[in-house]
């Protein structure tokens, strides 16, 4: 099945550099962060470091709620922060889609529940939603606190597309997937990056390693297990 990944092409396009994919090609752009300041050679040495221009974590956001049946256009009040997006359409049946302007979030056939998250890049602010889908289904956005936080050594299990909080102190993940055609596993740390360990067609077992706190994002068609370290 074709995810929102450019599946074949994802682990050439991270080698190079490049940003080839499109939503129109189901695949979301690996933003890369941004350069250090440089200085021309010659030129003269700041007298003392740039003061710190670290931003806080911003505060607790309001859960939003959308509610819908069929196709629709859903505009959404949620600020420019990472947001985690719920899509849960229990009686679809066939194509089921949901993309903002800048991706494709859900990428599915049939019935569908799974999270995925958005504002992970930036300039990259979600303000609507397109929804594809032949049945009742219901869209929400929380912030951090509605993201499951693993237990360090503590195994989790699951199916289809989920966000999981990595917590502090905790180096690594060991995943197993089955049942998928592609899986996919993104991670996303503290300030506009997101990286990409993970992108091949079929099955995956092995360990990702993750700095916590950090947010895990596993994408893929079948079942899942998770054990942070």
């Amino acid at each position: 099945m074709i995810r929102r990944l450019c599946a074949a092409l994802g682990a050439v396009l991270l080698t190079v550099g490049l940003a080839a994919c499109s939503t129109e090609n189901f695949g979301r752009v690996v933003p890369r962060a941004a350069a250090d300041g440089l200085h021309s050679p010659g030129a003269p040495t700041p007298s003392s470091p740039p003061t710190s221009t670290t931003t806080p974590p911003p505060g607790p956001q309001e859960t939003e709620t959308h509610s819908g049946k069929g196709n629709a256009t859903v505009t959404t009040s949620w600020p420019a922060r990472l947001g985690f997006v719920s899509f849960d359409c229990p009686k679809c049946s066939g194509h089921v889609a949901v993309n903002t302007e800048n991706e494709l979030i859900v990428n599915d056939v049939g019935p569908y529940k799974g999270t995925q998250w958005i504002n992970d890049m930036p300039d990259d602010q979600a303000k609507t939603f397109t929804v594809k889908a032949n049945a009742a289904w219901t869209l929400t956005i929380t912030d951090e606190r509605g993201v499951p936080m693993l237990e360090k050594g503590k195994e989790l299990k699951g199916k289809r597309d989920a966000v999981l909080t990595v917590p502090a102190g905790a180096s690594a993940v060991a995943v197993t997937t089955k049942g998928n055609g592609n899986t996919a596993i993104w991670v996303h740390h503290s300030g506009d990056y997101s990286d990409l360990p993970v992108n091949q067609l079929g099955d995956y077992k092995g360990t990702v390693p993750v700095s916590g706190p950090a947010f895990v994002s596993l994408e893929g068609d079948g079942t899942w297990t998770i054990t942070a370290s």
